[in-house]
């Protein structure tokens, strides 16, 4: 629908950023210069370079056994065959099926690639009244069938990384609802190198009977297994509810993908239909030939040898890796390693260092891994030595320190980014004791950051200048928000305040401000969804909710951030800022940090908040109107809007508006009890932006104070109150925070006529400007506000339940 379409175009957004960033630190989208490759080393840019990146890890890409098959390939058969394999293959495809079969002890079907094969099998054997669960960090390939499978009406929910607890617990909740139940996973995960609890799964097969397996095993093959046939397989043989899927694209030194099944009936099945497997292209004869001739040493005890050289690499790395400290997320059993880094410049960083000394390696980083949990990823080959592996790993603990030093960044940092994936502290004890710690700070030591827990610790001349006039954040306000979240028996009703002012001499560069809350993870999910999660927390009220430390409130809005530009030392500043709402991130155990509110066209700030590991996302439309005091009420509607808004207005807004009294602060005819009411009337049935009920002590302040106005639209004839608004008055402006209505009330109409009232009321008090919150862009337009497009930055160090709430769009 709609939404996942935004969702999905907003990742492209945030993949092409980073991808972007990479191209220009030259780390991406490169070319090798040599004329003949060795599998060992290539060439960039002029410089040879150790090739740490190959996926190829037995190094059968350059066997010239493979090698001169596809050369007699193309002479017998040419480059292509070119016909659908529906009608016909090409000889060779037989030859190579039938020397898989043996290698796999299964029935076999070839595809061009794996990625392929996962759009041609998932939708012909999974169905309709089956349930997809996927691991959390199943290979992207798999994760995208989700948009398939759900239009033909298969239920696909996900599952935190391996945890088969949660495994057993959700197949006692579809079981009775769907007919099998497929556990989605990597043999082995493609980006730390960790792997799946085979024999477990295995076990939940055996125990469930509607449970069943779907396996990418690729990065498994070859240097695993009994003749090669992957990890999957080193572990247990294949189980017949089990679909296995592997790649001859990494260690089996050809390409295409490979699928075994025990059960004939589905291999013929998606042969008969498999949907791109009639309609998409063959692999090239000369590809099939290559397999061929690997397949044949895999089936020879030379394939044991050749696992055994790569075993014998991979674990001197890990103790190379170990002797020199170098902080691997796990002590990988696969040929995948990954060093961690934390924040992405620092990544960067420590690719392009390596990159200098001759070492060609890849950056992981979102959304592979989590924002902040960065990290330089190489792989092993048999074309690399056990001198390469050392000096490799010189060069890490060489450059690793280095690189964090030059970002201020340190061990401390690394040890919380990562502490969901691993214990380092465990492993390796102390961050101090792994590679040095950073004390030498680069940052302006000229600045002083200054924190607070209380407006009142502020000079309110100081916070109003920096902040007061941009929304309803002023100090006085501030001071109310304090009183009102403080005490309340709900705990999303309790927030902590953090105030922040960093200083170059006397002069202040930087002031923002922070709230620690609980906050419902579908925030900003669609209405659908939030309805399904409200249903779930009429029983469990907390259900997918989690801290959050945001920028500004959940009832302001508009820039909360003060930052002098004009300042050399203002990104210095903000990092010094940064470090502490991380350390009261980390204190809190606040799982989401949301920067927020910032103008969509400052490049400036993006590119820095994109180096600190932030995520940015599309933020609500902010609705403004500027310059109220150069212009008369009258002559504004005349002359600030056109015609056709102003026949809105008048037809929408001032129809029957003799039917109406607008009130101020008559507390004659309400009490905060009943705004409250009214308030709940709006909240309880919009869930655009789904936030908890703000407490009834916040409408009593508001009532009794000299800085809020309550507004109100009487029904002449029932004598009864139709629509309230709560308005912020500061020294400027004007700011429309909190509406509600009476259910009586066409809600639409009496809306735009309490619009028409709150400009009128700012006219009245001389603002300058009003702010008119967000959502309602298009009713706000016709009164003439501006749409400020904003964005937010975010980090989420767990985003199972965002991902939960995703795949809640593909339930049935």
């Amino acid at each position: 629908d709609m939404a996942q379409n935004v969702k999905f175009e907003q990742i492209v957004k945030i993949v092409n950023e980073f991808s972007c960033l990479g191209e220009s630190k030259g780390l991406g989208k490169l070319y090798t210069e040599d004329h003949f490759l060795n599998g060992r080393t290539f060439v960039l840019k002029g410089k040879e370079m150790l090739n740490m990146g190959s996926c190829s890890y037995l190094g059968l890409e350059l066997d010239p056994r493979l090698r001169e098959a596809a050369i007699e390939a193309v002479k017998k058969y040419g480059t292509y065959f070119s016909c659908s394999r529906i009608y016909v293959s090409c000889g060779n495809y037989l030859e190579l099926e039938e020397l898989l079969a043996k290698i796999f002890d299964a029935h076999i079907l070839l595809t061009t690639n794996s990625t392929l094969g996962h759009h041609c099998i998932m939708p012909i054997i999974i169905s309709s009244s089956d349930m997809v669960i996927y691991d959390q960090q199943a290979h992207i390939s798999m994760h995208e069938l989700s948009y398939k499978l759900s239009h033909y009406g298969t239920g696909v929910t996900i599952l935190r990384h391996n945890r088969l607890d949660e495994l057993e617990q959700k197949i006692e909740m579809y079981k009775s609802k769907y007919e099998k139940i497929w556990y989605v996973i990597d043999g082995v995960y493609s980006m730390f190198g960790d792997l799946a609890p085979i024999k477990d799964i295995v076990a939940l097969l055996d125990k469930h009977k509607k449970l069943y397996l779907y396996v990418d095993d690729a990065h498994g093959m070859s240097w695993a297994g009994p003749n090669g046939s992957g990890y999957t397989l080193s572990q247990t043989i294949q189980h017949p509810k089990m679909i296995l899927g592997t790649s001859m694209a990494k260690g089996f030194g050809s390409c295409g993908g490979i699928f075994a099944f025990k059960n004939k009936e589905w291999r013929d099945k998606v042969r008969a239909w498999g949907g791109p497997l009639a309609y998409s292209g063959p692999q090239e004869p000369a590809t099939v030939a290559a397999a061929i001739a690997s397949a044949k040493i895999h089936l020879s005890n030379e394939i044991y040898d050749l696992q055994n050289q790569l075993q014998q690499k991979i674990s001197y790395c890990n103790e190379i890796f170990d002797k020199y400290k170098i902080p691997l997320v796990s002590e990988s059993k696969s040929a995948i390693f990954f060093v961690a880094c934390g924040l992405p410049r620092v990544g960067f960083e420590l690719v392009e260092r390596m990159m200098a000394e001759g070492f060609y390696t890849n950056i992981g980083i979102f959304p592979a891994v989590p924002e902040t949990c960065t990290g330089v990823r190489f792989t092993l080959t048999n074309h690399i030595t056990f001198e390469d592996i050392e000096r490799l790993a010189k060069a890490f603990s060489y450059h690793h320190p280095r690189a964090l030093k030059s970002h201020d960044r340190s061990m401390k940092d690394i040890y919380k980014a990562f502490r969901k994936f691993t214990d380092f502290q465990s492993r390796f004890g102390p961050p101090e004791h792994l590679i040095q710690d950073v004390s030498d700070k680069k940052t302006d030591a000229s600045l002083k950051l200054m924190q607070y827990d209380t407006i009142k610790n502020i000079d309110k001349k100081t916070w109003n200048t920096l902040l007061g006039d941009r929304g309803a954040f002023d100090y006085d306000n501030l001071l109310l928000l304090e009183n009102a979240f403080t005490g309340n028996t709900e705990p999303e009703n309790n927030w902590k305040f953090f105030y922040y002012l960093v200083y170059q001499g006397q002069k202040v560069i930087l002031a923002t401000f922070f709230t620690e809350t609980l906050v419902k993870d579908d925030m900003l999910a669609t209405e659908k969804i939030s309805l399904k999660i409200e249903k779930e927390r009429e029983r469990n009220p907390y259900y997918l909710t989690s801290k959050s430390l945001m920028m500004g409130t959940l009832i302001t809005n508009g820039n909360h951030l003060y930052i002098d530009k004009n300042d050399t030392s203002w990104r210095d500043a903000l990092i010094m800022m940064l470090d502490n709402i991380w350390k009261i991130q980390e204190d809190l155990n606040a799982n989401s940090l949301y920067m927020r509110d910032f103008d969509f066209d400052d490049k400036a700030l993006n590119d820095f908040f994109l180096d600190q590991g932030f995520v940015k996302i599309d933020n609500y439309d902010n609705n403004v109107i500027y310059n109220l005091h150069k212009t008369t009420f009258d002559d504004y509607f005349l002359k600030r809007l056109n015609s056709k808004k102003r026949y809105q207005i008048k037809n929408e807004a001032l129809r029957d508006i003799t039917e109406y009294t607008f009130k101020v602060n008559n507390s004659d005819t309400y009490s905060y009890d009943y705004l409250y009411q009214l308030y709940t009337n709006v909240k309880l049935n919009n869930l655009a932006l789904n936030t908890f009920e703000l407490p009834k002590k916040f409408f009593e302040l508001v009532c009794n104070s000299n800085n809020w106005e309550v507004l109100t639209l009487h029904h002449n004839k029932s004598n009864r109150i139709a629509a309230m608004s709560l308005c912020l008055k500061s020294q400027n402006n004007y700011s429309h925070v909190i509406y509600g209505f009476e259910k009586h009330f066409e809600a639409s109409g009496v809306y735009k006529k309490m619009l028409y009232y709150v400009l009128k009321r700012a006219f009245d008090l001389s603002a300058k400007n009003i702010f008119m919150g967000i959502t309602a862009d298009s009713t706000k337009r016709k009164f003439g506000a501006a749409q400020l497009k904003q964005v937010a930055y975010i980090q989420v160090k767990d985003k199972y339940n965002q991902e939960l709430i995703d795949s809640m769009a593909f339930e049935k």
